[in-house]
């Protein structure tokens, strides 16, 4: 028992756990440590659900236990977006889901399923807590995947909980839509998120309300709590609409992306900038950027690339999907600037490239982006 400011209370404990993690959650007899981030809702009442034994599909939530301390990843994000550490015998909510990063942990969930029981082992594939069966390895790792093993599948009603299920049904078509600034790159940690918040911070003067999303890789917190910080409103992403990951079906992801485009636009912003994870050739962005749909309402694309060369290629992909959209380069994190623009005077000169984080070339860029958008 504690006293302060002439308060008694009875054990303080589960009041601070609650505040750093959120509340205290029981799962079918199972205390959990925390849920992963991927899963959005916060009112889910965990105390109707159950734990059941079954065929664990992509978007099934399932409960874990971490069998070591140790593995490449060793601490997730929870629901409030902050980084828990992850020991053995802790217990969390995660979702399963694919992961064919080519710079970070892949992984999958067999279009079978997974027989998932008490026991079944499976890796840690993300910070978001996506979980799944490892594939491979970035040698720089050093480490494999944290091993799991599951207490069984969130059920309601004897019938496991889907992701999409929880954030509610997927829309059939798209709704007329604000102009987006698309940002994509040739890798993932290339500046993809540090030239989106660039760009809202930019927009972000007063006149303008401008929403930020992230529409493609594998979901966490992070980014799209960065592009919040920038200033954007409203934030969401893939996550948001049930997509735990966009490696997925082009089915799924379609009606993924028509869901939380038309999620964003009922906050009614005068322009959207999109950040898509990875680079364009992966996680259903060739998807996104085949669909007209879409890609009618993209104005400007953004490509953030590590080099020259990178530019140069993806200029080149882009060129297959016949869309008269104007292009925009920015300069590579940590290359030399002035070396850059010579490059690209010679070999891509009629693409504008501009410095994300200088504020008046990227105002300058943006008033480009504009005038193309009238």
């Amino acid at each position: 028992m504690s006293q302060r400011r002439g308060v008694v209370e009875q054990n303080p404990t589960p009041r601070i756990h609650e505040r750093l993690t959120g509340r205290k959650i029981e799962l079918g007899g199972v205390e959990v440590k925390f849920v992963g981030s991927n899963i959005r809702r916060p009112d889910i009442q965990w105390d109707s659900l159950h734990l059941m034994p079954g065929r664990g599909r992509e978007g099934n939530l399932v409960v874990v236990e971490a069998m070591s301390d140790d593995g490449f990843r060793t601490a997730v994000e929870n629901q409030q977006g902050r980084d828990e550490r992850v020991y053995k015998g802790d217990k969390f909510v995660g979702v399963l889901a694919n992961r064919h990063s080519g710079t970070s942990e892949s992984g999958d969930v067999p279009t079978e399923g997974i027989d998932i029981h008490e026991g079944t082992e499976l890796h840690l594939l993300s910070a978001g807590t996506v979980v799944g069966i490892k594939t491979g390895m970035p040698s720089r790792a050093g480490k494999e995947p944290m091993i799991l093993k599951t207490l069984g599948l969130v059920a309601q009603d004897n019938k496991p909980l889907d992701l999409i299920e929880l954030c509610g049904p997927h829309h059939e078509k798209l709704n007329p839509s604000a102009p987006i600034i698309m940002v994509c790159g040739t890798s993932a940690e290339v500046g993809k998120t540090t030239t989106s918040v660039g760009i809202i911070k930019t927009l972000n003067n007063g006149d303008t309300k401008v929403a930020g999303t992230k529409f493609s890789g594998t979901g966490r917190m992070r980014d799209i709590l960065s592009l919040r910080d920038a200033g954007a409103l409203p934030w969401l992403d893939f996550p948001d609409v049930g997509l735990a990951t966009t490696y997925t079906s082009p089915e799924r992801y379609i009606k993924g992306m028509y869901t939380l485009f038309n999620f964003i636009n009922e906050g009614k912003p005068d322009i959207i900038v999109a950040e898509a994870g990875g680079d364009p050739i992966e996680a259903n962005i060739p998807t996104f950027l085949a669909n007209k749909g879409l890609m009618k309402n993209v104005k400007a694309i953004v490509i953030v690339a590590g080099d020259v060369m990178g530019m140069m290629g993806t200029v080149n992909y882009l060129k297959q999907f016949d869309f008269d959209i104007p292009l925009f380069l920015t300069d590579p994190k940590d290359r030399n600037t002035f070396a850059t623009r010579e490059r690209v005077r010679q070999f891509l000169p009629n693409i504008p490239i501009f410095n994300s984080l200088n504020q008046e070339e990227t105002r300058k860029a943006v008033e480009q982006m504009l005038e193309y958008r009238k």
